[in-house]
């Protein structure tokens, strides 16, 4: 009979079994332990930074749109009145608000809800002689002529106001395709212009006060000095003359869509050469 192999332990050593087999198990479940954490550290980071970029997108997103909509948004335009007396000369303002200016042959519809202004600008001449003065719509000339002092050039958006029988403006508007038109002036840097013509009548102007566009009606017949005179004291710093009269073709809107009437709004000038506007239109 075959004898077992024995072995000779002393007192004080043991012997372990199977030890490499369970250090190999030990170690896999180290490994698959930090290997199953680390796929849920990254499956949280991954869905952190989903959230997190969703969240951001969103915001963007958001403001654009807010941007988008505050771009096309269309802004009723209206006409803001003021009464206001300076040296005795009772007068109406009007502010327009959220509107443009441009010059027009033709008179627009009261129907057409864009419009918030309209009165005549230029003078014509009687018996058909047309429109006084440098006269330039769309880029077009359509009248020459410098007697009147005071001009418009409306280019690019700009208005401007000045005095001068020449002006660089006058080729600009027609370079731009803007506008420009002659009147009689009325006040220059603050100060009030004495203009020819005598008597009185209601009296308008285009303005400018503390880099305001307005137009100023007198409320009962003045002469040319008074009205003058009252726009200098009302701190405007340049005006010219917008054609005067109750015989006039005009109208404006207040902020509540009423349309307003000026002058007398005597329909038979319409039809005559030379009428022309000055219109605000909404944006």
């Amino acid at each position: 009979m075959r004898k077992m192999k024995e072995k000779n332990f002393s007192d004080d050593e043991i012997e372990v079994l199977g030890n490499n087999t369970r250090k190999r198990k030990t170690k896999q479940f180290i490994l698959f332990t930090i290997t199953t954490l680390a796929i849920i550290v990254a499956l949280l980071f991954v869905f952190l930074l989903k959230q997190s970029t969703q969240h951001a997108i969103t915001e963007n997103f958001t403001q654009i749109e807010i941007e988008n909509l505050q771009q096309i948004e269309v802004k009723q335009g209206y006409v803001k009145i003021e009464h206001d007396t300076i040296n005795d000369v009772p007068l109406l303002i009007f502010i327009p608000h959220n509107a443009l200016p441009e010059l027009s042959l033709t008179l627009p519809s009261e129907t057409d809800s864009s419009v918030i202004f309209v009165t005549q600008a230029a003078d014509f001449g009687a018996n058909n002689y047309g429109i006084v003065g440098d006269f330039v719509i769309l880029g077009e000339q359509l009248a020459r002529g410098n007697s009147k002092k005071g001009f418009c050039a409306i280019i690019n958006n700009m208005l401007t106001i000045g005095t001068g029988t020449e002006t660089p403006l006058l080729e600009k508007a027609k370079q731009e395709k803007g506008y420009f038109f002659r009147q009689y002036p009325l006040v220059e840097n603050g100060e009030a212009i004495t203009n020819k013509p005598k008597g009185k009548a209601i009296r308008r102007a285009l303005a400018i006060r503390e880099n305001e566009v307005i137009m100023v009606e007198s409320c009962h017949r003045e002469s040319f000095h008074d009205f003058a005179q009252a726009l200098a004291d009302m701190e405007i710093s340049d005006a010219i003359y917008l054609v005067g009269g109750n015989s006039i073709l005009g109208w404006y809107r207040t902020c509540d869509n009423q349309v307003q009437p000026l002058g007398s709004s005597v329909g038979e000038q319409e039809q005559m050469q030379g009428v022309n506007y000055l219109v605000w239109q909404g944006r």
